[in-house]
């Protein structure tokens, strides 16, 4: 069963012969399966009033210790995005009543953001609906599969991240 990429690929074949397309057909389908993903991901977010940056900060406190909350730098290692990226996030979302900022017990010159009851509420309704859509999806391929594909996400993900 050829693809879209099958095509492109033997389209270069031609054109450069000893061209390896391999890498390349590998990376566009990931890249393309990403795209497909987060569309989805964004209809289901969507239809909960949030943005998927949103949920990434909300999903990341969540599967924090509840008691405890997050550092900014820990947000940023979490959400994969710079210091300033961070602060307006928070600043947003404690403008909508989801986080709260408290002083870190442990380092007086540090904050806390955590959860607010709203917001741990919004974290576990959009993460039980993007897991039903995404669970759907990815239904489409057999269990097995489904366990290859994640040992392998995680072993190239290991060696990059």
């Amino acid at each position: 069963m050829d693809d879209e990429i099958d095509r492109v690929s033997a389209r270069l074949k031609t054109q450069r012969p000893a061209f390896d397309t391999s890498a390349l057909a590998l990376t566009d389908r990931v890249v393309r399966l990403a795209r497909h993903l987060e569309i989805g991901r964004r209809q289901v977010l969507a239809s909960r009033t949030l943005e998927v940056w949103e949920y990434d900060v909300l999903l990341a406190l969540r599967a924090a210790d509840s008691a405890s909350g997050l550092s900014p730098s820990e947000l940023m290692a979490a959400t994969q995005v710079a210091s300033g990226t961070v602060t307006n996030r928070v600043d947003r979302l404690q403008r909508r009543g989801l986080v709260t900022r408290e002083p870190d017990p442990s380092d007086h010159r540090g904050v806390l953001v955590r959860l607010t009851t709203a917001g741990r509420r919004r974290a576990d309704q959009a993460s039980s609906a993007v897991a039903a859509a995404e669970g759907a999806l990815w239904a489409n391929l057999a269990e097995r599969r489904q366990t290859q594909l994640t040992a392998a996400l995680r072993e190239m993900l290991s060696v990059i991240d």
